[in-house]
């Protein structure tokens, strides 16, 4: 197979402070037909039951949350919103977020009544959860241009995907992006000022899309990159030059899997964004093309919200995730998506 090229040199910000970073299943299972997603088509692939992860970040006692996933009641989203769900998929929620740590026999001891925020990476139901089952001194962070496009929310506009529940009585903090700081080509936001957790500008799947970025260790430094919806599937940010398709994966040969990559490539990934998911298609390319530079550094693990070949691969809520490249799972999990087409040989 062909070499690979030298990961691109990211220089991120230099910090000793760090966050401490637990990954939730949200306990969703969310359809995801490849067709309203990714593109090109592969004959044979089949809809994917995907989790939705969501992010616990501890700085000291400040608890924040980046995402709240399904919320169980979805049927009682805006009217707009469980019809859309009704037609174009199927969610199954055991438990709201507020729920899990509400539950949790751990010794950790985080309820929602300690979270001091909730990060929406966007507006889309899979993210907001239902915020109106934490403390109105709950703030939301949200992304540009927020309050100007989708408020009011229903029943005050009958139309919106939100409900006026999500926001009422609670402080909401739009992000401000400016041209003073950057990581990893990411316009960025130093959320605690000190290095450990960045809030990042990438936009293409809607407006005003959030990722995060999570110094978890140092010396030397690791990081959690919290990629949301910018890529519905591994596929879109793999293989790439710095990652090439390997001789042996899934089970099978590199050229067996690159005989079903519709450019027959081993370094270039097997998918772009679907235009259907993807307004800002020029935007979302370029966003996707910095999570792959992300991804090609030793030190950071990408976690995107519905990569299903990590399930049970990784250490989630309530254990941190802050050994990660310790344990090898970067590693490990890399290509195990190749699953997923391998299927396809089948057909």
């Amino acid at each position: 197979m062909a070499p690979s090229e030298p990961a691109p040199d990211i220089e991120f910000p230099s910090s000793t402070s760090t966050v401490t970073v637990r990954i939730i299943d949200s306990t969703t299972t969310l359809r995801l037909d490849p067709e309203l997603f990714w593109r090109p088509a592969i004959k044979g692939l089949q809809p994917v039951q995907s989790p939705i992860y969501c992010f616990l970040i501890s700085h000291g006692d400040q608890h924040i949350l980046f995402d709240l996933g399904v919320r169980r009641d979805w049927e009682n989203y805006a009217p707009t919103t469980a019809a859309l769900i009704k037609s174009t998929t199927t969610v199954k929620t055991q438990q709201n977020v507020s729920e899990i740590l509400d539950s949790d026999q751990s010794s950790i001891n985080i309820r929602s009544m300690d979270i001091s925020a909730v990060i929406w990476s966007h507006h889309h139901f899979d993210h907001i959860g239902d915020p109106s089952t934490f403390p109105s001194s709950t703030r939301l962070v949200v992304g540009p241009n927020f309050e100007k496009l989708y408020q009011p929310a229903y029943p005050t506009n009958p139309s919106s995907l939100l409900r006026d529940s999500d926001t009422y009585g609670r402080s909401i903090e739009e992000i401000k992006f400016q041209d003073d700081l950057h990581v990893g080509g990411f316009a960025a936001v130093d959320y605690f000022h000190d290095g450990s957790f960045y809030i990042l500008d990438a936009p293409g799947h809607s407006h005003g899309h959030l990722c995060a970025l999570a110094r978890v260790t140092t010396s030397p430094d690791t990081f959690v990159f919290m990629g949301a919806d910018a890529a519905h599937h591994p596929g879109i940010i793999r293989p790439t030059p710095y990652l090439p398709l390997p001789r042996r994966a899934a089970g099978c040969s590199g050229e067996a899997l690159q005989a079903i990559h519709p450019l027959r490539s081993v370094n270039a990934p097997f998918f772009k964004p679907s235009e259907r998911m993807f307004p800002a298609m020029k935007e979302a390319e370029e966003t996707v093309r910095k999570i792959m530079e992300m991804d090609a550094q030793e030190n950071v693990f990408v976690v995107l919200a519905h990569d299903a070949s990590l399930a049970g691969e990784m250490d989630t809520f309530p254990d941190e995730i802050a050994d990660w490249k310790e344990k090898g799972v970067k590693e490990r999990t890399r290509w195990l998506f190749l699953k997923y087409l391998e299927k396809t040989m089948k057909v």
